[in-house]
């Protein structure tokens, strides 16, 4: 992690995964398995709970707390943890647990462009939706409409953002998948003529990508010990469904690199097990079959050739 993005006092899990570039700041906590997407702000003092997902360019306020706990199992015979749970009193002999642990909630998902203020609190289990402000101090205990502005303790809508038609507009733009760089030309104070150079400049995007996935590849962003083919293009962000329709890569040259024993790829045709998209690294994923197997051998970082191909 960046120095200058992430404090020194921040408190990131190590299983955590953080989008590129993320700003934590000073004592803010990050839990196991919380996902942070790109150019999301952390101020001081916030906790982003276990296994919550905040979208990209999110904007959490001090001292706010995401994936709060106050749900007690309403079906036990008790709310008491005794149920469950020896954590409390480890220490006294003959204490029980008994195997009834509650229902674990959703996590809690906060969706792109969500601006939450100061001394906030988000239950667990609660989505808010794109585009939404939570106001300071808010207590927000159910989901929450995209681009919808709430208040309060319990918070309630207080009113939209824009009209449903522009939400709408909004929600299939997509343009929190973008760079700061792509949308500098933008009007920001005139968001319908925004969202319309958004079309445009997504649909030139993803032709330069197209462009790029056509010629030679590399798996140029990681090496990887169990056959997984990682690469990525400039404009890889702007164009995640990228790899439908593609079923197959043409292996050009293998080198094994400095790995013992490295089983190397022979050039041909491999067929595709899978292909995806990670958004949070802002890598392509792919997963290839070699002699009817899927492939699980080394392969070394920028060490393959090849190109996507479609075979009937």
């Amino acid at each position: 992690m960046d120095a200058k993005l992430v404090a020194d006092s921040a408190n990131v899990a190590e299983d955590s995964q953080l989008g590129q570039p993320v700003k934590i700041y000073d004592n803010a906590v990050i839990e196991t398995k919380a996902k942070i997407g790109k150019y999301s702000v952390i101020s001081s003092d916030s906790i982003i709970g276990a296994n919550s997902v905040v979208g990209n360019y999110c904007t959490i306020g001090a001292n706010t707390k995401i994936s709060v706990d106050i749900a007690a199992p309403q079906s036990f015979f008790s709310t008491h943890s005794f149920q469950y749970s020896s954590e409390h009193f480890k220490d006294v002999k003959n204490y029980p647990k008994i195997n009834a642990s509650p229902e674990p909630p959703a996590p809690t998902v906060i969706g792109n462009d969500v601006w939450i203020g100061a001394n906030a609190s988000i239950c667990k289990g609660v989505t808010v939706g794109t585009g939404a402000i939570i106001a300071s101090n808010s207590f927000v205990a159910e989901d929450v409409p995209a681009y919808a502005e709430v208040s309060g303790n319990p918070a309630k809508v207080v009113r939209y953002r824009f009209d449903d038609e522009t939400i709408g507009q909004f929600l299939n733009s997509g343009w929190w998948e973008l760079e700061p760089k792509d949308m500098s030309g933008l009007d920001f104070q005139n968001p319908l003529d925004s969202l319309e150079r958004i079309n445009s400049l997504k649909l030139h995007l993803k032709l330069k990508n197209r462009n790029s996935l056509a010629g030679k590849l590399k798996n140029s962003v990681s090496g990887t010990n169990s056959g997984i083919i990682w690469f990525s293009t400039p404009y890889a962000y702007a164009d995640m469904d990228a790899l439908d329709g593609v079923n197959a890569i043409e292996v050009i040259s293998h080198e094994p690199g400095a790995e013992p024993n490295a089983k190397v790829l022979s050039a041909g045709v491999y067929p595709l097990a899978k292909s995806t998209y990670d958004p949070k690294r802002g890598w392509y994923r792919l997963d290839i079959t070699s002699d009817g197997s899927l492939f699980k051998g080394k392969i070394a970082k920028n060490k393959l050739t090849f190109q996507l191909v479609t075979i009937n």
